[in-house]
C-alpha cells in the first residue's frame, strides 16, 4: 500500500470517527445526520408523510425539513416478507415501517422471538373503503363464503378482515376454520387480485388500489368493505425500541411531520394525486387522475382527534387495545401466534402525548346516520348468548359481560351502520308472551349500549322473534338452548340507501 493510501485511509477513518461523535448532524444537517427511512405499501393512506415529504426522496423543499429539520426517505415495500426483514436489519434497512393494529398483533410476538423490541408510535389513517372483500355474484353474504376460493396476502389487514367478518357470522366453528385453511395465499396484494380477474377464485381480499383494479372483473362487487367496519382497521407506524431511545428528537420530529403533512393532505387533494402517480406504480398504472384521486375517498387520514381516541390521549380508553387485543386473540385461536403481547408493550404514545399536552383536541364524534328504513338486507349475522332470567327482560351481570365482549366492539367497529338486534325464545310457553318479551329483551341491550357507549341510538333496529326463527329444531335442552339467543345483524349504509 502506498503513503498516499495510508494517509487517505486514515482521513476517511477520522472523518467517519468525529460523524459518530458529532450528534449525527454533520451529513445532511438533519436531525439524524441522514434522511430517516421509511417503508410503505401503495396505499393512499399514507398521503399525510408523502404530502410532508413532497414525495418518496429526500429533500429539503418540504415540510419535514422546513418545520422539523428531519430529512425523510420513503421505500416500497410491497412483499411483507421482505418489509419485515428489512426493519428488522436495522442498519441498512428502514427506520420505520407501516403497520396496522392487526398486522401489529400478528407480527410483533415473532419480532420478540427474535430479540426485535418494536412499539407503534402513531396512527396515520383509517380505511375507510380502502379494504374489501371483493366477490362474484355467487357470493352475498359472509356466510356464502362456505366452500369457495378466496385469494389474499396471509396474516396481512385483508386477512384480518376476513378473520373477523367471519367470528361475527352465523358459520360454525368447523366452517370457518375450512374456508381459512382453503385460502389461496398470495405473496403481494396485486397477485390475489389477479388471481380473482383471472377467475381463479370466486373472491379476493385485497387493499386500494387493488380493491378498484379487482372490481374490473364483470359481475364482481364488494361483499363487505372498510366504508361500513369503518373502524376497524387503522394504519400505523411503528419503530424499532432502540431506535426510538437513541432518537427520541428523530421521532418526535417525525410524528410532528406526518401531522403537519396530513393538515396539507386534506387540504389539497390534487397534491396528494400527483405525488401518488409520480412515485408508485400502481398509481402511475392508473393514467387517471380522476380514478388516483377517487381511491382518496377509500381512506381518512388520522390527525390529532383520531390519534387521541386509538391511543386515549385525553385518558379515556384506547380504541388500540381493544382491537389489538381482539385481533391477537384471533390469531392465536388460528395457532399463528402462541401468545399475545401486552398492550402497553405494543405501543409508546409519548411523542403524542406531547404534541397533545401543547394542543388538546376532542375525539371525533361518531357516525351520525339517518334512522334506518324497514326493509334491509344485512351482510352477517352473530348469533350471541345473552341469558335472562325467565320471563323477565331485565339484564344480569353477566348479560351485561356478554354484550361487552360480543356486541359493543362489533358496533363500534361497525360504525357507518346499521346494527339490528333480534331477541329470540324457544318453544316454551305461549307466542303471545314470547314476541313481546323477546323485543324487550333486544330493546334492553341496546339501551345498555347505547347509553354506555354513547353510541347513536338511530343506527339500532330491534325486533323480537319469540319462537318464530329457530335456528335449531331439535326439541332437546341444547336445542332450546341455541333458540334462546339474540343475534346481532350488520347492515351496511349503502345497502340501506
Amino acid at each position: 500500500m502506498s503513503f498516499r493510501s495510508v494517509k487517505i485511509t486514515i482521513l476517511i477513518l477520522s472523518i467517519l470517527f468525529l460523524s459518530g461523535f458529532s450528534g449525527c448532524r454533520n451529513n445532511d444537517g438533519s436531525l439524524l445526520g441522514r434522511p430517516l427511512k421509511v417503508g410503505v405499501v401503495s396505499w393512499p393512506g399514507y398521503a399525510g408523510g408523502i404530502v410532508g415529504n413532497n414525495g418518496f426522496k429526500p429533500n429539503k423543499d418540504c415540510i419535514f425539513w422546513k418545520n422539523h429539520k428531519q430529512t425523510v426517505e420513503f421505500v416500497l415495500l410491497e412483499d411483507p416478507a421482505q418489509r419485515s426483514q428489512a426493519f428488522a436489519k436495522g442498519e441498512g434497512g428502514v427506520d420505520i415501517v407501516w403497520s396496522t393494529v392487526d398486522y401489529w398483533a400478528n407480527e410483533l410476538p415473532g419480532f420478540i422471538n427474535n430479540g426485535v423490541k418494536a412499539r407503534a408510535i402513531m396512527q396515520v389513517d383509517w380505511s375507510r373503503g380502502g379494504d374489501a372483500i371483493v366477490a362474484d355474484q355467487s357470493i352475498k353474504r359472509i356466510e356464502d363464503l362456505k366452500g369457495k376460493k378466496i385469494s389474499l396476502v396471509k396474516y396481512t389487514p385483508s386477512h384480518w378482515l376476513l378473520e373477523y367478518h367471519l367470528e361475527n357470522s352465523s358459520l360454525s366453528d368447523h366452517d370457518q376454520k375450512e374456508i381459512i385453511d382453503n385460502i389461496v395465499g398470495k405473496d403481494a396484494t396485486l397477485d390475489a387480485r389477479q388471481a380473482f380477474k383471472d377467475k381463479q377464485v370466486d373472491a379476493t381480499v385485497v387493499w386500494e388500489p387493488d380493491v378498484t383494479l379487482a372490481l374490473d372483473r364483470p359481475g364482481s362487487h364488494k361483499l363487505v368493505s372498510t366504508e361500513t367496519a369503518n373502524n376497524l382497521i387503522a394504519d400505523l407506524m411503528v419503530a424499532r425500541e432502540d431506535f426510538i431511545k437513541e432518537h427520541p428528537d428523530v421521532i418526535k420530529a417525525f410524528v410532528q411531520g406526518w401531522l403537519d403533512g396530513t393538515t396539507e393532505a386534506v387540504r389539497n387533494p390534487d397534491k396528494v394525486v400527483q405525488l401518488l402517480m409520480e412515485n408508485e406504480q400502481l398509481y402511475g398504472d392508473m393514467k387517471d387522475p380522476n380514478k388516483v384521486k377517487a381511491t382518496l375517498k377509500t381512506v381518512k387520514y388520522a390527525d390529532l382527534a383520531d390519534n387521541t381516541k386509538m391511543f386515549g390521549l385525553d385518558g379515556r380508553g384506547a380504541l388500540f387495545d381493544k382491537l389489538f387485543s381482539t385481533a391477537a386473540a384471533a390469531w392465536v385461536r388460528r395457532g399463528y401466534i402462541t401468545r399475545p403481547i401486552p398492550t402497553d408493550q405494543a405501543k409508546d404514545v409519548t411523542f403524542l402525548q406531547e404534541v397533545y399536552a401543547v394542543s388538546p383536541v376532542p375525539r371525533p364524534p361518531e357516525e351520525t346516520l339517518p334512522a334506518p328504513p324497514v326493509v334491509v338486507q344485512e351482510t352477517t349475522t352473530k348469533p350471541v348468548e345473552i341469558l335472562f332470567d325467565t320471563a323477565s327482560s331485565t339484564l344480569t351481570d353477566d348479560a351485561k359481560k356478554a354484550i361487552d365482549s360480543n356486541v359493543a366492539l362489533l358496533a363500534e367497529t361497525n360504525s357507518n351502520a346499521y346494527i339490528r338486534v333480534s331477541g329470540n325464545t324457544d318453544n316454551k310457553g305461549s307466542r303471545a308472551t314470547n314476541i313481546p318479551l323477546s323485543k324487550a329483551r333486544a330493546e334492553s341491550v341496546v339501551a345498555y349500549i347505547v347509553e354506555k357507549y354513547q353510541f347513536n341510538r338511530n343506527r339500532f333496529i330491534v325486533e323480537g322473534n319469540g319462537p318464530d326463527k329457530p335456528v335449531d329444531t331439535n326439541d332437546t335442552e341444547d336445542g332450546r338452548k341455541r333458540n334462546r339467543r339474540t343475534d346481532v345483524a350488520v347492515i351496511p349504509v349503502r345497502q340501506a340507501d
